[in-house]
């Protein structure tokens, strides 16, 4: 169960406190203490990566003279390992537990910030933004994992929303702190960000306890949604989840989206610098404003989306995120920047816990790793072809080409979704 009860004592001694007090006491209640240190390390992690990844092509630039088309391919490396990770991690967190890659993930951040610090040649950085592509992503696939093992199901749409806040949260801070950081030295922001991983892998070491339980026959035995009807009584392979066309085809559409979304949170520091002579201290402001927004609206946003059909929600999602991207190209100021960031924050905020709420609802119990693996899929896809193509649109065709080329893969997810939903309204 997701709520810690309590007994008739507690109740009545809670009564003699204010009501702020109470309903904050019921609000922390929801929920065991196990999600919200999670929900608090994806907070911390959230910080340290976006003190970083905003300004990572104009580091790399700065640091290897590379030009653009090579140094966003250098990027892409990490998005190339990280789709190799969310296909395999999944059945080991299935298999072995989520408790033990999300600490390997916490640890690979320190050592990764730590000595990118310190890299000078090409070889080096290829090295460990293949290593860090894996490792990011087992903290995500075992947190959603575990609020599916922690949370009953009718509060696991509030429970994913709450993670996203916590998220939002750190990425309303970690650009700032980043960008004021890196005004003196990039080495020093790597740095920084080691020293702040390192606090939940102590968390995660001493306090977040295994969520996985073994599955009962019976369990094995239900029908999960991606199923064609019949009783198993095996363990769900991962050819069974690719057999779930509908999620699959959902994840395909996500991963368009994320083509689009990772040419703003990769290219829009560079193409600010670079084309305007934007600083990276103003620009952080933009990637600040989408966190807030997103902490702002998140829970209204899923509460209202819980009442849509999730590919419905998932149409009106891609068509503000098309809009969103598209607009970055008509002008340059930091104000319009930000005024197309909050809506794509909008379509940001159904999609996230809508489709983790739809991955959780199609997953059986003995493969909620390997669904949400497969989910996690779609951000190193996107995030692999996205700034490719942009990077190469942006040198040898129009820097403001990159936005058209983001808003169109929107548009084709758009209709991807419509047709989705034709086909299956009548589930919910």
């Amino acid at each position: 169960m997701s709520t810690r009860k309590m007994n008739q004592q507690q109740i009545a001694a809670i009564q003699r406190y204010p009501y702020w007090a109470r309903k904050l006491i019921y609000f922390f209640n929801r929920f065991p203490l196990q999600l919200w240190l999670v929900f608090l390390g994806n907070f911390i992690i959230s910080v340290a990566s976006s003190m970083s990844w905003p300004f990572l092509n104009i580091y790399l630039r700065q640091r290897l003279g590379l030009p653009l088309h090579l140094s966003t391919l250098l990027a892409s490396t990490r998005a190339v390992t990280g789709i190799v990770a969310s296909l395999t991690i999944g059945s080991v967190s299935d298999r072995f537990g989520r408790r033990g890659i999300m600490l390997a993930s916490v640890i690979g951040g320190v050592l990764f910030h730590g000595c990118m610090a310190w890299a000078n040649q090409v070889w080096e950085f290829l090295l460990l933004l293949a290593a860090w592509g894996a490792l990011d992503n087992f903290y995500s696939i075992g947190c959603n994992a575990m609020v599916v093992d922690t949370a009953d199901k009718d509060s696991q749409l509030e429970a994913f929303s709450l993670n996203r806040m916590a998220h939002n949260t750190g990425i309303a801070i970690g650009p700032i702190i980043g960008g004021m950081i890196v005004t003196y030295s990039y080495q020093l922001n790597y740095q920084f960000a080691a020293a702040i991983y390192a606090v939940p892998a102590l968390m995660i070491l001493f306090l977040v306890k295994e969520s996985l339980k073994k599955p009962t026959p019976a369990a094995l035995a239900e029908t999960g949604p991606g199923k064609s009807g019949e009783a198993i009584c095996r363990e769900t392979s991962m050819i069974d989840v690719f057999r779930d066309r509908i999620f699959m085809a959902s994840i395909g559409f996500l991963i368009l989206i994320t083509v689009g979304t990772s040419t703003v949170f990769n290219l829009l520091p560079l193409y600010a610098n670079e084309v305007y002579r934007i600083p990276e201290s103003h620009i952080s402001i933009v990637f600040s404003v989408n966190a807030i927004l997103c902490v702002a609206l998140q829970l209204g946003a899923a509460r209202a989306a819980a009442r849509l059909h999730p590919f419905s929600g998932m149409v009106l999602s891609a068509g503000l995120y098309m809009i969103g991207i598209t607009s970055y190209a008509f002008f340059p100021s930091v104000a319009w920047y930000c005024a197309c960031m909050t809506v794509m924050t909008v379509g940001e905020v159904i999609l996230a816990p809508t489709m983790l709420a739809l991955t959780a609802r199609r997953a059986p119990e003995d493969a909620r790793g390997r669904y949400m693996g497969i989910f996690n899929l779609a951000y190193p896809f996107g995030y692999a072809i996205g700034p490719a193509i942009g990077g190469n649109i942006f040198e040898y065709v129009s820097p403001q080409g990159i936005w058209y080329n983001g808003g169109l893969f929107c548009l084709i997810a758009m209709i991807g979704y419509s047709v989705l939903y034709r086909k299956n309204k009548k589930e919910q």
